[in-house]
């Protein structure tokens, strides 16, 4: 068995039901293992394609295009951000 099948395994257990003292042994067991693998193993448990989404949102485009109308809901974000707005 893989590394990252036995990944996917204790994370696939984990979905189950348990003690929460067994789930949090089981949580760091899944953290400890993890946050020690190389990024070629990390690659393997995360898959390819999410991967690929994680870089390519460190290259998304800064800017974002504006259209007609969006200024009032920006307007309406930027107030509500600065607490002057509340949603009822």
């Amino acid at each position: 068995m893989k590394l990252h099948e036995i990944v996917d395994s204790l994370i696939e257990l984990s979905t189950h039901e348990m003690p929460e003292e067994a789930r949090q042994s089981l949580d760091d067991a899944i953290d400890h293992i993890v946050s020690n693998m190389t990024e070629q193993e990390l690659h393997g448990v995360l898959g390819k394609t999410m991967m690929d989404e994680i870089k390519d949102l460190a290259n998304f485009p800064k800017h974002v295009w504006k259209e007609d109308g969006d200024e009032e809901e920006i307007q309406a974000i930027k107030l509500l951000i600065e607490g002057n707005i509340a949603i009822a």
